[in-house]
């Protein structure tokens, strides 16, 4: 009899489990399908898109496209092989000195150690001048030429294919982006000619390698994904060190920093930022929505984000998608929506930098003391959104690099015309960190240029120690440009 009784009760309690559990999956189903209404409503009020594809405008004209030039043309197609020019730029990067950077510290750079890695690389000799060691280069990988001469007339750049086209079905964490490597290769290949160029004095060269490289950079733009932004942002800020080091050799004419005014000018980080973060809005919305229609549902997330395939599931992954409501993906989904949209999208469309930095000091706040089991609907979000504030200071970084550029093309126009350095900025080169004025100051027979940096605090144009990097949260100096006479 106790037998029987205990059974009863554990049947009851079991039928209760269940009867619970439906309620809970009823409840978690309809309240997460009016969230994710409202948040695609929200969505589309604020004029904003989640179609991917959407965000990727049409390409140009073949004859006017810089990466429709072979052996540019297909790069972003993951099935096409690259072609061996530029897989053989591979070898002048690999294990590459460094020390090409200039503009923090003002100095110019030391081509000896280059030459030399070059000349190991069967390329010209150890003790060859930079115009010898420019032939030597130009005659191992003419793709550099080639490219470098084609890109005054090519001035659209978009990598062919579209990103995503031939690629139905998969989601952003699936993406393959063959082409990302490669550019960024090509680019700092073209830039090192670009250096050997300017030391040689052949000024010309020199201009067509930056804006070959800055049409590398435009094509990253125009693909509205995080690493693309990345990529575009790396490759400006080496052309923008490139600048400097012509502006320091004193080669150029006015007509040369016209054409370079020109070329800064077509360029707009921020705009590229905004579109990058649309995309990664479009992407990750339509992520979710593809696992919603999947076999393995919610725990495929969870699989994508290891980079594990879904007939591998952990029993844990397949126990989350057993008893994991839909309901549940759509809440993810809108809260996702949502901080895209208010914490990262409209901030920077409205305000700028200033307001999306506190927008996206909030987002970050609320992550950080919320408790996770308190709200599981911001697990998801916790595991797919990026790490904006980061992504944010590389931004913004290199959009001050560009102005500061602008700035530096401005004084050299004034003392090419003048025969010394102006007492103040042309109107209009302001600070993106807040708004005023890019700081400058006459030092003897040079100058130097500062932004606050994102500490927002006025340091006169100081430097910080070496072990403190431009980018990082840390940084306590300034993004100073400094220019003296040789």
């Amino acid at each position: 009899m106790k037998r029987l009784f205990r059974l009863r009760t554990l049947a009851w309690l079991f039928a209760a489990l269940v009867t619970l559990y439906c309620l809970f999956v009823a409840i978690e189903n309809w309240t997460g399908a009016r969230a994710l209404a409202a948040a695609k409503e929200q969505v589309a009020k604020e004029g904003e898109s989640l179609d991917f594809m959407s965000l990727i405008p049409p390409l140009p004209p073949e004859a006017e496209n810089f990466c429709a030039l072979e052996p540019l043309a297909g790069l972003s197609n993951p099935k096409n092989k690259p072609a061996p020019a530029l897989e053989a730029l591979d070898k002048l990067n690999s294990k590459a000195p460094g020390g090409l950077n200039s503009i923090q510290l003002g100095t110019a750079p030391d081509l000896k150690p280059w030459i030399e890695h070059l000349a190991k690389n069967g390329i010209g000799k150890a003790d060859a001048t930079p115009a010898e060691m420019l032939a030597a280069l130009d005659a191992a990988h003419p793709v550099l030429k080639t490219l470098a001469d084609a890109s005054p007339q090519r001035r659209a750049a978009q990598f062919t294919p579209r990103i995503g086209e031939g690629q139905d079905g998969l989601t952003l964490f699936e993406l393959q982006v063959p082409h990302y490597n490669h550019s960024l290769r090509l680019g700092k290949a073209l830039l090192l000619r670009c250096t050997l160029a300017i030391a040689a004095g052949q000024t010309g060269k020199a201009l067509k390698c930056i804006q070959a490289a800055l049409r590398l950079s435009e094509a990253c733009f125009q693909e509205p994904i995080l690493i693309s932004l990345l990529v575009g942002s790396t490759l400006q800020s080496i052309a923008m060190d490139r600048i400097w080091a012509l502006l320091h050799a004193r080669i150029a004419t006015e007509a040369d920093l016209s054409l370079l005014k020109e070329e800064l000018a077509r360029l707009d980080l921020p705009a590229a930022m905004l579109h990058a973060m649309r995309g990664e809005l479009a992407a990750v919305a339509q992520t979710l929505e593809h696992l919603k229609k999947r076999q393995e549902g919610s725990a495929g997330l969870f699989n994508l984000m290891n980079g594990q395939p879904s007939q591998q599931q952990s029993l844990v992954t397949r126990f989350l998608n057993a008893v994991l409501p839909t309901g549940f993906l759509d809440h993810s989904e809108a809260f996702i929506i949502q901080q895209e949209l208010n914490s990262v999208i409209l901030p920077a469309r409205q305000g700028g930098y200033p307001r999306l930095k506190a927008a996206l000091h909030d987002l970050e706040k609320t992550f950080a003391e919320q408790n996770k089991l308190l709200h599981p609907h911001q697990i998801l979000a916790r595991l797919m959104l990026p790490a904006y504030s980061s992504v944010v200071r590389n931004v913004i970084e290199s959009e001050t690099r560009r102005r500061q550029a602008l700035a530096a093309l401005a004084i050299e126009s004034f003392r090419l015309a003048k025969g010394m350095l102006p007492e103040s900025l042309p109107d209009g080169i302001l600070d993106v960190i807040d708004g005023k004025p890019m700081r400058y100051r006459v030092e003897g027979e040079g100058y130097i240029l500062w932004s606050i940096a994102h500490d927002e605090e006025d340091d006169a144009g100081q430097v910080p120690g070496k072990e403190e990097r431009l980018r990082d949260a840390s940084f306590t100096g300034d993004w100073v440009w400094r220019l003296q006479a040789r």
